[in-house]
């Protein structure tokens, strides 16, 4: 039975241990097997390979990947015009799980649906936003996946999928922001391709700070909590949080970073810790974090909400930031008052 469509994807900065097959078979392609999709490696010498990817993609090169789908029937989509059903979709889930699963600059640049219409089979051109990127290739953090990955990604994937929150409002802001901010090109050594830090704290605040104060605070004690921390974990975790935060600060309110800040992102410990922190806790909130707002709210204070010393702890550093002595009087007036009435 012929497939109703075939997905492929050409994708860069892929490694993996299929790929390094040492052997004088030059046919056969260096391929990773998921349960419903391949990932397969360009690689010099097998230019058979490369001749039929260059078919589909023009501007494929050795070293790229070629991710092929095969679909025996078009799975429908409500208001469907293209004829490709949730075909037109998949490329952004499939990107999606693949970058939450581990960092790396992984790359899809092209996308092509092969579907037979009119009883030929035609090559359709597909750029859904979030997922082509005209980066990607020369990356020193290539996103790596072993065979021996395969079977724990293929659960992972179908877990993530099956939470009640992968489809809820909140997720559907925060995957947006994550998918912009690891699509976007980050190099410390250039203070303007550094927005990936504001774009990864955009998904962490739409997944665990709904309200609109103390959101630094909020952020840093629930990721602790929601990954169950304690002791020096939790400690370097919200230093952590802390200082990228600070980062987060500088670059959306407009102002250089000092190069304190640029050092902190050029060390690549820590940038590769806070990729993976960041991934860690987009997973465990679609695994803990209620889909339905109300109830989301209600977890999420559960986990930290600030408690009253907190909260005059902020008034009385704004009160002591008023210089002016009889503005700060009538203020301490109207606050004693205040407290009388209730």
């Amino acid at each position: 039975m012929e497939p109703a469509a075939i997905l492929r994807i050409l994708v860069r900065d892929f490694e993996s241990d299929a790929f390094d097959r040492d052997s004088p078979d030059f046919i056969s392609p260096l391929e990773l097997r998921f349960a419903d999709f391949s990932v397969e490696h360009l690689a010099q010498g097998r230019s058979h390979r490369f001749e039929c990817a260059r078919k589909v993609f023009t501007g494929a090169m050795y070293g790229d990947c070629i991710i092929e789908r095969v679909y025996k029937t078009i799975p429908p989509l409500p208001k469907d015009y293209s004829g490709f059903g949730k075909i037109t979709l998949a490329p952004e889930e499939l990107l999606l799980l693949l970058r939450l699963y581990r960092p790396g600059d992984l790359v899809f640049v092209a996308v092509s649906i092969e579907k037979k219409q009119q009883r030929e089979l035609r090559q359709f051109s597909l750029k859904p936003y979030r997922v082509i990127s005209g980066v990607g290739g020369d990356s020193t953090r290539q996103f790596r996946l072993d065979q021996a990955d395969v079977p724990i990604w293929d659960i992972f994937a179908m877990e993530l999928q099956s939470t009640s929150s992968w489809t809820s409002n909140w997720f559907q802001v925060a995957r947006r922001c994550f998918l912009y901010g690891s699509s976007d090109e980050f190099n410390p050594n250039f203070p303007s391709e550094v927005d990936r830090v504001a774009l990864y704290f955009a998904a962490l605040e739409a997944s665990l700070v709904p309200e609109s104060d103390f959101v630094s605070r909020r952020l840093r004690e629930r990721a602790s909590s929601l990954l169950e921390f304690e002791g020096e974990s939790a400690v370097e975790t919200k230093s952590l949080l802390s200082r990228l935060y600070a980062i987060r600060s500088t670059l959306v309110h407009g102002s250089p970073l000092s190069d304190d800040q640029m050092l902190i992102l050029q060390d690549r410990e820590l940038w590769w810790k806070f990729e993976t922190l960041v991934r860690d806790l987009l997973v465990a909130a679609l695994r803990k974090v209620p889909s339905d707002e109300a109830s989301r709210r209600s977890y999420l204070a559960s986990l930290y909400d600030p408690d009253d010393e907190v909260r005059a702890g902020r008034v009385e550093e704004e009160v002591s930031a008023i210089k002016n002595q009889n503005v700060r009087e009538k203020l301490l007036n109207n606050l004693n008052v205040a407290l009388k009435t209730q």
